[in-house]
């Protein structure tokens, strides 16, 4: 497989993982606001901390409001981190190499894109923007449920699951600092709080099965990083991307010796996770612990750039 290749299927899974990862905690945020302490706009700086650059935010607004916020992170295009810049950038990705995927995808991911850029904030908060946010995961669900369905499991298939894999594993970390961050120095976040996050991930159902006594931010954070039968943990997310680097052995040529080196990071960073034991991960401890994971997944985005693309191109978006 061409590095350009490589890197752009691997980059179609990051960005589509991120616009919905975005969705997520927006959304989240939203059901959130009501409950924080504090005038408004502080509560809008900190969903802008969640997901986009103050800095940058801040030369072109001169306060924190809710219209401001909304498009800025969901719907200017010029903002790098917003939801229609990620899926145009993975839409763009796609173009390049339609030959190498299913055409249902480049239908389904240029359709969305079209319907999105016509979106304006107005409409958002007239349609109520949880459902706005719903409607965004749902589309982008179907994108990657469409994949599951017909893509063949190829080395295409393999490199863009590995980077919805390490996406989402990353995502799950900011999430889980973005929440701990509400309340510092609570030995317990609120009802509210842990309940929004539980379903930012789409694990309150799953949770309540197997943890069906008090919800707390300590439990609710011990089974988002721990538990390994649940798909948006990130413990199952380090493993899905080791096993998907694992099953490009096959069609690795000269990059063999340094794709089993990422597959032994991956596994390293994998296993340290199977060692932890619930009382590791504390409120006290959450931070640190949390903070190792999101350097290993910079590690681990690091080795596939310099073992998949070309030498000199941007690693990180």
């Amino acid at each position: 497989m061409l590095d350009r290749i490589a890197e752009s299927l691997f980059w179609i899974g990051r960005y589509t993982e991120r616009a919905e990862n975005h969705a997520r905690l927006l959304d989240v945020n939203y059901h959130l606001r009501e409950d924080a302490e504090g005038d408004s706009e502080k509560t809008w700086r900190r969903i802008t901390e969640a997901i986009g650059d103050c800095a940058s935010y801040e030369e072109r607004h001169e306060a924190y409001s809710e219209r401001e916020v909304l498009h800025f992170l969901t719907l200017d295009a010029t903002q790098s981190n917003s939801i229609l810049t990620c899926v145009a950038l993975a839409r763009d990705n796609l173009k390049k190499i339609r030959e190498q995927l299913p055409a249902e995808l480049w239908n389904l991911l240029n359709g969305y894109y079209l319907w999105l850029k016509t979106v304006q904030v107005d409409e958002i908060m007239q349609m109520s923007p949880h459902r706005f946010f719903q409607r965004l995961k749902e589309g982008l669900a179907a994108f990657q449920g469409t994949a599951v369905s017909i893509a063949p499991r190829d080395e295409s298939w393999h490199m863009l699951e590995s980077g919805r894999y390490l996406e989402r594993s990353e995502n799950v970390i900011r999430l889980l600092q973005s929440i701990s961050r509400i309340a510092p120095g609570q030995p317990k976040a609120s009802y509210s709080y842990t309940i929004a996050l539980l379903k930012s991930a789409g694990g309150f159902e799953a949770f309540r099965r197997l943890d069906p006594e008090d919800i707390t931010l300590e439990d609710v954070a011990r089974f988002l990083v721990l538990q390994e039968t649940f798909p948006r943990s990130i413990h199952f997310s380090l493993a899905g991307f080791e096993q998907h680097l694992k099953a490009m052995r096959g069609h690795a040529d000269q990059t063999g010796t340094s794709l089993e080196r990422m597959i032994r990071l991956a596994g390293k960073a994998r296993s340290e996770l199977g060692w932890l034991d619930r009382g590791d991960i504390t409120f006290d401890s959450l931070s640190g612990v949390l903070q190792q994971l999101l350097h290993t997944n910079i590690q681990l985005g690091e080795a596939v750039a310099r073992t998949f693309f070309s030498p000199g191109r941007e690693v990180m978006a």
